[in-house]
């Protein structure tokens, strides 16, 4: 979140500053006395006016490439904090059932950053025994069905038939 506003931050000051930039190149010419030649003055005037046309051409590219970035941030920080709501929600599901919650299992959740593609729920962990696996994966697959039908569910719970249970 910190790095969101910080990157926000330069981006705004970034786009301030060349915004800014014309108007201190245009205070820091000095006056110039008349010119001998009317055809000289003529030349200065259109170079003046191609030199600002790329200028303002350039800031607006700038802005919109600017706006663009910050969109794609915004949407990014949006899509993370419903990756957080999804793990939230399928790891209280998995403390909440007594078979469960002394186990080592561990929801990560990975939204993709397009809407339309599937929430990625990676389930990681070790459980003593094959029956706790199935129920373990049935119970975090009917946790996901009722977060939506985008949600896929992907394990990586392995059975360790030694594995020491702790007391609950």
């Amino acid at each position: 979140m910190k790095t969101i506003d910080t990157t926000r931050s330069a981006l705004v000051t970034s786009a301030l500053a060349l915004v800014a930039w014309p108007a201190t190149a245009a205070w820091a010419q000095g006056v110039v006395g008349p010119q001998a030649s009317g055809s000289v003055s003529g030349g200065a005037t259109q170079s003046g006016a191609v030199t600002t046309t790329v200028v303002v051409a350039s800031l607006l590219a700038v802005l919109v490439v600017l706006g663009a970035l910050i969109k794609m941030l915004d949407l990014k920080r949006k899509r993370d904090g419903e990756a957080v709501v999804v793990q939230a929600r399928i790891s209280d599901a998995v403390l909440r059932d007594p078979r469960l919650f002394s186990l080592p299992i561990t929801p990560t959740a990975h939204v993709p950053l397009w809407k339309g593609t599937p929430v990625t729920v990676e389930v990681a962990g070790q459980v003593p025994s094959d029956d706790l696996r199935d129920a373990a994966l049935g119970l975090i697959e009917r946790e996901a069905s009722q977060l939506g039908p985008e949600v896929r569910v992907e394990s990586r719970i392995g059975v360790v038939p030694t594995m020491a249970r702790r007391s609950a």
